[in-house]
């Protein structure tokens, strides 16, 4: 019957993996945080893409984008269509030249994004 001693390395593996529970479980409210701050801001992205493709439908059937500005559940037509803003977001389309455009948002928190076709 050899029964060997228990060392100091035999509870690395358990440490480690305990040490890293507790970062993790750290962790979490920040990660919440961050979610909380992403989902504030998806309106905004969402209102930006939907003024994009009107605008690039705009575009094709038109020939030219449209400057429009649009803030706060305001509505406004873009082409045959009707685009309404989020509450909070302004959503602003400059044309760059006869066939591209750029599209500015920005929210209540004071986000702003810019994206411009090509």
């Amino acid at each position: 019957m050899n029964q060997r001693v228990p060392t100091q390395g035999d509870r690395l593996p358990l440490l480690i993996t305990i040490g890293v529970f507790v970062v993790m479980l750290a962790c979490l409210p920040l990660v919440w945080m961050l979610d909380a701050d992403i989902d504030e801001d998806r309106p905004m992205y969402q209102d930006m893409l939907r003024m994009q493709n009107l605008q690039a439908l705009n575009v094709v059937n038109e020939g030219r984008p449209e400057d429009v500005t649009a803030t706060d559940d305001e509505v406004v037509k873009v082409g045959g269509s009707e685009f309404t803003a989020s509450p909070g977001v302004t959503v602003v389309v400059r044309a760059v030249d006869e066939n591209s455009f750029c599209v500015s948002a920005s929210n209540d928190l004071g986000e702003k994004a810019e994206r411009c076709s090509e």
